[in-house]
């Protein structure tokens, strides 16, 4: 005993040396939550924070690791009910709603009528379309969903085969189900909520194939939510993740709905059957809503990925394992291989979160485009949602999984917040969108553009392909010190100038793209043998994309600001690490007169460990400011205030098999059943 008392004396409590590791910081937290995350989101976080801490009875998820599908189901439907009362109360509005849920951080079963349903409802219906279905739908006196993805197809939504036929006599349109896989599949909140259904159909008039088009379908009766005739809906089963959201199965035998409900904006179905088009109308306009949804996802998963890295660097800073045993053990994010699996993923929440800021810019001024008959921006808009949406899954996903790996053993109990998560976000890898077939379109729009540039074709002047005429266009006379402008320079002078890395990062995917369109108009290679290629074709372009956005958000700093330092440093760390990801690139791409030779790679590296080492005395800090609450963490391991292990045992205490009661009828069974006829020698 006294000798684990004086061992218990030199042990320093979590909660101490995370306060010591915040004493670190040399930036304002509060002028950096408000830069990273937007002022709007930061006083929406506090609003939504007051709503749920002051209604704890209906919002608290501290044991929702122990509960089964419908529990927490059950759970999450009475919270939507209370939101829904707040929201027509006017106690909330739409956004706090959507705020207060993010923090909750549990899919809900309506997530996809405000995710997907409501979004085509705006950007896909007429005037009085929006009267009819997305009124209620904003009043949740309609529930929706979005019925694409179908048992056979997925990504290639062109041979969906569902389809929608015009009878003229009734002045109706026909859906039908006309194989097994043709059933809708993974529908958000088909399985138990929606009443209707925004179906996307092959349309057919007068025996003519028009194309995919989005049809209003009602599915469940409005008085008693019984299924409708000639519908067969359900709920697809437990998944890997997700458990919450009511992912279901739709078909349909001969289901009529009125000539009304087919979506107008883009097209026009008389009662002669004669179709119409508003001029200037891009064919791919009926595709917005996977472009919002893409958008999203990206910006969207940076707040996911904070949630994990801040579990990660909270617990790794207080977690303390070898070290000389006579005194304190080693704080485990002071191990360089920690810092090295850890700091890049802060960096990159950092940069994902800066991106996103940028990135609905664009996307919001590409709407307000379309909405005036300017289409000229939805091709880029197009490649860099589909290439953002894979990138930010993909640094997510992976990773929020490394966060689980460096938080060693505990990282595997659900307690540590990492693991039902993982599963939740696990899926933005291949919905909206497989991320390996989201490759070639990314590819194939670098590659035409490449192809109008070097044939002296007009093209729109963005930024892909400005980047892509300042390395290729045979017209362009820029001065290759200008062009080349990391010709020379030391490794430290390149890591330290966002301009530079910029100019890397850019030639890099201008050079695999110039590579491509050579197998493709050189070599004559199909798009289908050029996939493999395409996939770091995509990439590369997507990392140039993701530290443009985040130089232009960081731009917007004064340069006195005491943030800049630490997020310079931040920036440096994520361009290095795409540029370090595979250095064969480096030498496989780059010309003799544009070569990054072998010392500055083996410079790169340096500089990466460096500025990998002087984040992590900022590490807590850069987490802190990330504001992401304990209510969403929902983690011992991540607790703000540091009591990691306290929080761990009570809860492993609270658990129904130890709990006072409930534990002991449990017990009790197991051992009068199973255990005791074991150690009776099996004798019944």
């Amino acid at each position: 005993m006294n000798g684990t008392h004086k061992n218990e004396d030199k042990i320093k409590h979590t909660s101490v040396t995370l306060e010591e590791e915040r004493s670190n910081s040399r930036f304002s937290l509060v002028d950096m939550d408000i830069f990273i995350n937007g002022k709007n989101k930061v006083n929406l976080r506090e609003r939504s924070l007051a709503v749920i801490r002051g209604r704890p009875e209906i919002f608290d998820t501290s044991s929702f690791y122990y509960k089964g599908r419908v529990s927490k189901i059950d759970h999450c439907l009475s919270v939507e009910k209370y939101l829904i009362t707040l929201l027509r109360n006017k106690t909330i509005d739409a956004a706090e709603m959507s705020t207060i849920l993010s923090i909750l951080d549990t899919p809900s079963p309506f997530d996809l009528t405000r995710g997907a349903f409501i979004p085509t409802l705006i950007q896909q219906c007429n005037e009085e379309q929006k009267k009819a279905f997305l009124k209620p739908a904003l009043e949740y006196k309609i529930i929706g969903c979005y019925a694409q993805t179908e048992l056979g197809h997925g990504s290639n939504v062109r041979g969906l085969e569902t389809t929608a036929t015009y009878l003229e006599e009734t002045d109706e349109i026909e859906i039908i189900s006309p194989t097994l896989t043709s059933t809708k599949w993974w529908i958000g909140s088909l399985g138990i909520s929606a009443t209707h259904a925004c179906v996307m159909a092959q349309l057919y008039v007068k025996g003519k194939h028009i194309g995919l088009f989005p049809i209003i379908v009602p599915i469940r009766s409005q008085i008693n939510h019984e299924l409708l005739p000639g519908v067969i809906a359900g709920d697809i089963g437990p998944k890997m993740g997700y458990n919450t959201v009511d992912n279901g199965f739709l078909s349909l035998n001969k289901v009529k709905v009125p000539r009304f409900n087919l979506l107008q904006r883009f097209i026009s179905l008389n009662r002669n059957g004669v179709i119409t088009r508003p001029k200037n109308i891009d064919n791919r306009a009926t595709y917005s809503t996977m472009v919002y949804i893409r958008a999203n996802i990206a910006s969207g998963l940076g707040s996911q990925l904070a949630k994990g890295i801040t579990i990660a660097v909270r617990y790794t800073s207080v977690r303390r394992q070898f070290g000389d045993q006579n005194k304190q053990e080693t704080q485990v994010l002071d191990y360089p291989i920690v810092q090295y699996r850890v700091i890049p993923i802060l960096a990159k929440t950092y940069a994902m979160l800066g991106m996103s800021h940028e990135f609905f810019a664009q996307y919001e001024n590409t709407v307000q485009k379309i909405n005036q008959g300017d289409f000229s921006m939805l091709k880029e808009m197009h490649a860099v949602s589909c290439g953002l949406k894979r990138w930010s899954s993909e640094t997510a996903v992976y990773g929020v999984d490394t966060c689980r790996h460096v938080c060693g053993g505990h990282g595997f109990s659900m307690f540590s917040g990492l693991n039902e998560f993982f599963s939740n976000i696990y899926p933005n890898i291949i919905w909206e969108g497989d991320n390996y077939v989201l490759a070639k379109q990314i590819s194939s729009y670098l590659v035409k553009s490449a192809f109008s540039i070097k044939n002296g074709q007009k093209i729109v002047s963005n930024d892909t392909t400005r980047m892509l005429a300042k390395f290729i266009d045979p017209e362009n006379a820029v001065n290759e010190s200008i062009r080349y402008s990391w010709h020379g320079m030391p490794a430290r002078t390149v890591s330290a100038s966002k301009e530079i890395l910029l100019d890397v990062l850019g030639y890099r995917f201008v050079s695999m793209t110039n590579v491509l369109y050579e197998k493709i108009y050189g070599d004559k290679m199909s798009w289908e043998d050029a996939s493999i290629f395409s996939q770091c074709v995509a990439t590369a372009h997507s990392e140039y994309i993701v530290c443009l956005y985040f130089s232009r958000h960081l731009g917007k700093l004064a340069p006195e600001s005491n943030l800049l330092e630490v997020l310079n440093s931040l920036f440096s760390v994520t361009a290095l690490s795409f540029l370090l990801r595979d250095t064969a690139e480096l030498y496989r791409f780059f010309e003799e007169r544009a070569s990054i030779d072998r010392n500055m790679i083996v410079g790169f590296e340096s500089e990466y460990i460096s500025l990998i080492r002087s984040v992590r005395l900022q590490a807590v800090p850069l987490v802190d400011a990330l504001g992401v609450p304990d209510e969403k963490l929902n983690s011992s391991l991540g607790r703000y205030d540091g009591y990691v292990y306290e929080d761990y045992v009570k809860r492993a205490m609270d658990d129904p098999i130890n709990s006072s009661g409930s534990g002991e009828v449990t017990r009790k069974k197991f051992y009068d059943e199973y255990i005791q006829p074991v150690l009776n020698g099996g004798k019944l």
